[in-house]
């Protein structure tokens, strides 16, 4: 199998007239290539998919995937007029004891030699709201390495407002021994006010390493929420401008 975990860390810093915060907690996510979901649900005791278990992956804790994570990921990029990948894989959490909240889940898209091409960036805020980001040749950064530049279209924090622009960069060789992806996010003013990085070492999937990973990360996907409304009870108390999303969940103007 090339799904695999990987271990490693999530880390945000932010830097700007309202706030300067960092926080770093240990984490793993699932790398799932998609054509092995059904094999993976049959080989594994600890993981399962559309089904109840310890660990498992359910199609609809993704946008529109009423039709299968693998068809909805193609028609996606078909509509978008985007190449068919010759290897996808899902960077994302899985549901824990029944729960998963995932802030960002990424399909990524690999050509023949193993080349990143393509990446849907599926954001998710703690109301509700949802929105792929669909990165391909127009939104590719210059230069070595592997990047893509987004306008914000997705109310996230409460307390980040104003347009503003993701800059994503991967460090994600197919099937690599480890793993990097970070994301810059700037203002009007081209100031950089928030980055984040996920990071972490590859390890096989199997029953040994998930249930290593339920014994270290306990819960993992709850303890994901609860430090993201810690965080925002800290920034509250400090007086940081807060509002909630509008009903079509679009970014505020800047406070």
């Amino acid at each position: 199998m090339s799904s695999a975990l990987y271990r490693g860390s999530v880390t945000h810093a932010r830097r700007d007239a309202h706030a300067r915060r960092t926080f770093r907690y240990p984490l793993y996510v699932a790398s799932l290539d998609l054509d092995e979901l059904a094999a993976l649900d049959r080989g594994l005791r600890l993981f399962s998919y559309n089904r109840r278990n310890l660990f498992a992956l359910h199609d609809a804790d993704y946008e529109a995937a009423t039709i299968g994570l693998a068809a909805s990921h193609a028609a996606l990029l078909a509509g978008n007029a985007l190449p068919a990948p010759a290897t996808t894989r899902l960077v994302t959490n899985l549901r824990a004891a029944g729960y998963v909240f995932n802030p960002v889940s990424f399909f990524l898209g690999y050509d023949v030699r193993g080349g990143l091409q393509t990446v849907v960036a599926e954001v998710n805020n703690t109301y509700g709201g949802r929105r792929r980001y669909v990165l391909g040749p127009e939104q590719r950064l210059p230069g070595p390495r592997v990047g893509f530049r987004h306008t914000r279209e997705l109310f996230v924090s409460p307390f980040l407002h104003g347009p503003a622009t993701y800059d994503f960069w991967f460090d994600a060789p197919l099937d690599g021994p480890r793993s990097t992806i970070d994301m810059h996010v700037t203002d009007a003013a081209d100031e950089r006010v928030l980055t984040a990085r996920l990071e972490g070492d590859r390890h096989s999937l199997d029953d040994r390493a998930l249930l290593a990973a339920a014994l270290r990360y306990p819960l993992m996907t709850a303890q994901v929420i609860a430090l993201i409304h810690l965080e925002a009870l800290k920034l509250r108390f400090a007086g940081v401008p807060y509002r909630r999303p509008g009903a079509d969940h679009g970014p505020h103007p800047a406070v």
